[in-house]
This record gives C-alpha cells, structure tokens and sequence, in this order.
C-alpha cells in the first residue's frame, strides 16, 4: 500500500474516532475495526493520540463540520455515517468509547455480481475438469479392449514361438554337448587304455631286463667254471692224445724189421703206400662221447673246439707219423742204392 493510501486510512481513522456516534462503542470494538482495517499498532496508538487532541482543543461546531467533510471525501472500503464529534466533558482527559459501526446490507446487485462470478468460476471448473480429468476416468470402448487383446494375444504368440526356438535350439545344444561329452569319454578312456598298455609294456619290459640281467650274472659266474673245465678237458685230451703218439710210434718201430728187405728198394712213394695200408690211427670212442660235455650253448661250442683240436692234433700226430714213416723208409732205401 502506498504512502499516500497509509495516509487516507488514518486520516479515516481519525474521523472515525471522532465521530459522536462511534463514542458510544467499547475502545476494544474500535480497535479492532481499525485493526481489521489494516493499521498497525503503532499506527492506531498515534491515530487515538490524535483524535483525543482533537477532540479537547477543537470546537465542537467547527470539528463536526470538518469531519463530515472529511468522511465525504475519503475512499474509505466501507461506507460510515459522517458523525459530530462527541462533546468534550471538561477536563476529563479522555474521550467516550463507541461500539464499531454495524455491518452494512448488502442489496441484489451484489448477490448478482456475487453469482456472476461464482457462475464463471464453476463454468471453467466444469470446462477443465471436462478437458483433462473425464478422459482419465471414462472407461475405454469396446474397440479399445479388442485391439488391446489381440496386441496381448500378438505378443504372446510372439513369446511363445521364441520360447519354442529357445528350447529347440537349447536341445540342441545339450545334444552336441552329450555327444561331445561322450567323445571325450570315449578319447579318455583310450588315454587311460593306451596309458596301462605302456604301463604293462614297461612293466614287462623292466621284467624282462630283470631276467635278463640275472642270466647275465649267471653266465658271467658259470663262464670262468667252464673255462677251466675246458682247459682240463683240453689237456686230458692232449695228455691222452700223446700217448697214443707214443704208442703208435712205438707200434711203428716194432713193425720196421718184418717190413724192410736188403733186396727191395723203398721210394718215399712205397713208404707211404705201406704206411696206408697199415691203417690210419683213429680217435677213441670215449674221447669222442665225453660224459663232461656241459649242456649250455658256451660248453656245447667249447666241446666242439677240444674235438676240433684233438682232431688236428690226431692230424698232426698222422703227418708225424708218415714223416717218421717216410724217414725210415728213407733211411732204409740208401741201403740198396748204395748196393
């Protein structure tokens, strides 16, 4: 509210406290008139102050024409009676309170204005609430709930025919994966297989090493026994096969004087038809079956090898013999000869 406005309502205010009729009223009816007007405290409290000094130094006459005036020309909201102001009684100090002025009737134009505008106000209510608000809670047609079911019924056959895709490719997978899982059982268990054959190979393998390390260490004893034994069966041999030397030589020289004549002349030719013809010197018949004879392949080979030396020394002793033979018949040829 302007200042100009402030001071209309408290010059107001003070044609109001003035007035004879208001004098009548309680100083609290007053009051809160001028409280519901829209003074303030301090305000009222100056407006009381000036209405009282009014009232004991003004003339009645000339303060009852001023205030008529004043109310005349004032914009007061509500429409008061233009009153004298209340007589001063002496010395007192203090002016009568008046009850607040009553409430003036309102007429017809005032219910019409008042309907007018309540009129206008339900119509754009009504108009809103028409707009925006009936469109919410009117309930759909039937149209409305056809299209909406078969959208639901396009959606759910939708679903369902990913749902079909979802397990037909779900099968398939769980297909792939127990065939797979089948190939890997099937590779583990030749893994396994393959792995208890090399095993078992190994296995016979150190077995076998085993073994044969064992007849190793056997033969490795048994070779130094057979040797010597050997050796024995060798010179045994070579002892017996030179005493049939010596026996055979000296066979030979008990032959010599029956087989040599003064008159027949011996060539080495003749020496040696009659060394034929006395008989080729044999082996005997219990050197060539020895009962020590060892039945492992080293002793079988060692057998063979004395039988192979005692024939070449049966050889030897042969080719001694003729040469011993052809010497004495060379020695007994000279004689005719020198005859």
């Amino acid at each position: 509210m302007s200042s100009e406005n402030r001071h209309d309502l408290i010059r107001n205010a003070i044609s109001f406290l003035t007035d004879p009729k208001t004098q009548s009223y309680p100083m609290t009816q007053r009051i809160s008139f001028l409280e519901s007007k829209g003074l303030t405290g301090a305000e009222i409290e100056d407006v009381l102050r000036q209405a009282a000094v009014m009232n004991s130094t003004a003339n009645p006459s000339s303060r009852a024409s001023s205030v008529a005036s004043t109310a005349s020309s004032s914009n007061y909201g509500t429409h008061i009676p233009s009153y004298g102001p209340p007589p001063s009684y002496g010395n007192m100090g203090y002016m009568m309170q008046h009850p607040p002025p009553a409430v003036p009737q309102r007429d017809w134009r005032d219910y019409f204005i008042m309907a007018v505008v309540s009129g206008g106000v339900m119509f754009g209510v009504v108009s809103l609430a028409r707009k925006y608000l009936v469109p919410f809670m009117r309930p759909p047609a039937q149209t409305a709930y056809e299209s909406d079911a078969s959208a639901l019924a396009a959606q759910f056959d939708a679903a369902e025919a990913l749902l079909k895709e979802i397990q037909e490719s779900t099968t398939a997978s769980r297909e792939a994966a127990e065939e797979q899982k089948a190939q890997v059982d099937a590779a583990i268990a030749g893994v396994e297989k393959a792995v208890e054959d090399i095993k078992e190979g190994e296995r016979r393998a150190q077995q076998e090493l085993a073994e044969l390390k064992d007849e190793v260490e056997s033969v490795k004893d048994l070779l130094p026994k057979m040797l010597e034994k050997n050796k024995e069966h060798q010179n045994a041999a070579l002892a017996e096969l030179q005493q049939e030397l010596k026996s055979l030589k000296a066979l030979l020289l008990t032959r010599k004087p029956e087989s040599v004549t003064p008159a027949r002349v011996n060539s080495p030719g003749s020496s040696i038809r009659d060394y034929m013809s006395v008989g080729k010197p044999t082996i005997p018949a219990w050197q060539l079956a020895s009962p020590g004879t060892p039945s492992t392949p080293g002793g079988v080979g060692s057998s063979g090898g004395a039988l192979g030396t005692v024939q070449d020394a049966s050889k030897t002793g042969a080719q001694t013999d003729g040469t011993s033979v052809n010497s004495v018949g060379g020695a007994a040829g000279p004689g005719p000869s020198g005859n």
